[in-house]
C-alpha cells in the first residue's frame, strides 16, 4: 500500500518528503519517491513521519513574488503595525497593505496548501503509527502521536482564524478514491476538532521535548487557552493559561534577549521554528519551491546595508509611524522592536549607532547613505535609492541580525534567526485578559499584567497603563508587534478592526474583512456549490 497525503490542494496527491537530522535541524529535507508502508521499519521511519509534518511551519516563500506567507504579511501588515515600502517592488506587500485581498490572491493559496499540508502529513502520520505492530515501545508510539496531533490543531486553529469554517478532513487517507469535495464545518466545528487535539497532545506530551523544536506540554496548552480566547470562553482560557504558567516558563530578564541569537529556544519561548544558515536548494522567487535551512524573512523584513556586507535584506516592509509612536519612550520595547537613527544596545553584544543624515522631522531619506558602528567594526547602510515619498524612521529590529553573521550567510534569504510562534509574554496576557472578561482561576490576572509591563517600563514607573482591557488590548500590540500570530485577528475578535484600519487609512468592510477568502483556485476544483466563498467575495 502507498501513503499519500495532500500537498497544495486539498484535492492534490503528491509525495511524501522524509526528514531526518536532530536538534534544530531536524526539518532538513530530503526529496524522495512515494512511500510505501513497508518501507517503514525502524523507528527513525516513524519518527520522519512526524518530522514530515513540521516542515510546513518553515514555508515562506513558494516561486513567486506573489506567493508570499510570511505571518507578519497576515496579521501586522493586513492591520495597522506594517506597510510595505515597495508597492510596485513587491507584489504580495502591496496586496496585504489594503483591503480586499482578491480571490485569487497567490499568497493566500498558499497559505491555505501550507497549512492542509500540515494536516494531511498528521492525518498520515496518526494513521500509520497507530495502525503499524513495528512499533514496540508504545510510549514512543504515543509521543509521536501526540505530536501529529498537536501540529493538525496548530494547523486547523491558524485555517479558522483567517478563514472561518474550512473543510474538516481527519482520516487517514489510503487511497485515491477518497471523496476530497468536502464543505465547509462550522467554525464552531473546526475548534471542536483543535480542542480535541491540542488536549489529547497536552496529556501525552513532555513538558520538556526531547529535541529542540518539537511540540510540548505548554505548547499545547499555549494554543489550547488561545483556541479559547477567539472564542471567547474565558473560564477555558484562563485554566489552559493557568496550566502553562505551572510548567516553569518565565519572562527573560531583558525583552531583546528572546531575539539574541545566543539564546533561541530561551525560557520564555513556548513554540519556535528553528533555523540555522545553510542552503539545501534555493530557487527564490523563480517559479520552483524554495526551502532554506535559514530563514528568508530576514531577507523581507530586516535592515539594509550597501553590498560592503553581502547577504543585505530587501528591507521591503517598515513599521508604521503610527507603531512607533504608540509606545512611550521610557518603554524598553521601543528600543528594542525598532531600529531607528538613534543608538541602539543590541543584547549585549555591542552598541550600534547610526551617523547618519536626517530630515527636520527625524526621517531618512531613501537615498541616503551612512555607517553603522557594530563594536569595533564600521559597516555602511543603504537605503535604496526609490520613490522619494516614501522615507521611514526605523526598521524592525525583530528580524535583524547582525552585520558579520549576515556578512557569513550563504545567500541573503538565509538567516539564522529563529521564529517565535509563542511566547509566555503572550500567555501572561491572555491570562490577563480573560481574568478581565470574567474567567475564573487560581492566578491573578492582575500579577500576570504586571509581569509584562513592569519588564517592558521598570517598576514603579507611573507610564505602566492601567490594568484595563484598552490596557491589555495597547500591550498585546506593543509588546508582539512584528511577530506575526495574532495583530489583525486580535483587533477581528475585540471588534476593533474598522476603527483601528480606518484610523491609518485603511478600508474595513464589516461582513466581509473579518476573513480571508477561500481561494478561488480550490473552490473551483471541489465546486462552488459544495465549497462555498467567505461573504462579501
Amino acid at each position: 500500500m502507498k501513503i499519500k497525503y495532500i500537498k497544495g490542494s486539498i484535492l492534490a496527491f503528491t509525495m511524501l518528503w522524509m526528514l531526518n537530522g536532530c536538534s534544530e535541524d531536524f526539518l532538513t529535507i530530503e526529496p524522495t519517491t512515494q512511500l510505501t508502508a513497508d518501507a517503514i521499519q525502524t523507528d527513525s521511519d516513524f519518527e520522519a513521519l512526524v518530522n514530515a509534518a513540521y516542515d510546513p511551519l518553515r514555508w515562506q516563500v513558494d516561486g513567486a513574488a506573489t506567493r508570499h506567507m510570511y505571518p507578519v504579511m497576515f496579521q501586522d501588515m493586513r492591520a495597522d503595525n506594517v506597510v510595505s515600502q515597495w508597492a510596485t517592488f513587491w507584489v504580495a506587500g502591496q496586496a496585504f497593505d489594503k483591503n480586499p485581498i482578491q480571490t485569487n490572491n497567490p499568497s493566500v493559496e498558499g497559505m491555505w496548501k501550507k497549512w492542509y499540508t500540515m494536516i494531511s502529513r498528521a492525518n498520515t502520520a496518526i494513521g500509520v503509527i497507530t495502525e503499524t505492530q513495528k512499533i514496540k515501545d508504545e510510549a514512543f508510539r504515543n509521543q509521536l502521536i501526540a505530536q501529529a496531533k498537536f501540529l493538525r490543531g496548530f494547523a486547523y486553529f491558524e485555517l479558522v482564524k483567517h478563514f472561518g469554517g474550512v473543510p474538516l478532513i481527519t482520516e487517514y487517507i489510503k487511497d485515491a478514491s477518497y471523496n476530497f469535495k468536502k464543505p465547509k464545518a462550522t467554525a464552531a466545528e473546526v475548534y471542536v476538532q483543535i480542542e480535541k487535539d491540542l488536549l489529547e497532545a497536552a496529556q501525552t506530551l513532555p513538558a520538556i521535548a526531547a529535541k529542540k523544536g518539537r511540540a510540548t506540554k505548554g505548547a499545547a496548552y499555549a494554543f489550547l487557552a488561545k483556541a479559547n480566547l477567539y472564542q471567547k470562553d474565558y473560564n477555558e482560557t484562563v485554566k489552559y493559561c493557568e496550566e502553562v504558567m505551572k510548567l516553569g516558563y518565565s519572562l527573560e530578564e531583558k525583552f531583546e534577549d528572546n531575539w539574541d541569537l545566543n539564546n533561541e529556544y530561551g525560557k520564555e519561548s513556548i513554540f519556535e521554528i528553528g533555523y540555522i544558515s545553510g542552503s539545501l536548494y534555493n530557487n527564490f522567487e523563480g517559479g520552483q519551491s524554495y526551502s532554506n535551512q535559514g530563514s528568508s524573512t530576514h531577507q523581507m523584513f530586516g535592515f539594509l546595508f550597501n553590498s560592503s556586507v553581502g547577504n543585505s535584506a530587501f528591507g521591503n516592509s517598515v513599521p508604521r509611524q503610527e507603531l512607533i509612536d504608540f509606545y512611550d519612550n521610557s518603554d524598553r520595547r521601543k528600543e528594542y522592536t525598532f531600529i531607528t537613527p538613534q543608538t541602539i544596545v543590541r543584547g549585549g553584544r555591542g552598541a550600534i549607532s547610526c551617523n547618519c543624515s536626517t530630515n527636520p522631522d527625524g526621517s531618512i531619506n531613501f537615498a541616503t547613505e551612512g555607517q553603522w558602528v557594530f563594536g569595533t567594526d564600521t559597516y555602511n547602510y543603504f537605503w535604496p535609492t526609490g520613490t522619494p515619498a516614501f522615507k521611514s524612521k526605523a526598521s524592525m529590529y525583530k528580524y535583524w541580525i547582525p552585520p558579520a553573521v549576515q556578512d557569513g550567510l550563504q545567500n541573503y534569504a538565509d538567516s539564522p534567526l529563529n521564529e517565535k510562534i509563542i511566547r509566555y509574554a503572550d500567555v501572561l496576557l491572555m491570562h490577563a485578559e480573560a481574568t478581565l472578561m470574567g474567567g475564573t482561576g487560581v492566578l491573578s490576572g492582575a500579577s500576570s499584567f504586571q509581569l509584562v509591563t513592569e519588564r517592558a517600563y521598570g517598576a514603579g514607573n507611573q507610564k505602566i497603563p492601567a490594568y484595563n482591557l484598552q490596557g491589555v488590548k495597547d500591550e498585546r500590540r506593543r509588546e508582539l508587534a512584528t511577530e506575526g500570530w495574532d495583530r489583525y485577528t486580535d483587533l477581528v475578535r475585540w471588534g476593533d478592526a474598522k476603527t483601528a484600519l480606518e484610523a491609518v487609512g485603511k478600508v474595513f468592510v464589516v461582513g466581509r474583512d473579518e476573513l480571508l477568502p477561500i481561494p478561488a483556485s480550490e473552490i473551483q476544483q471541489v465546486g462552488p456549490t459544495i465549497l462555498i466563498q467567505n461573504p462579501g467575495y
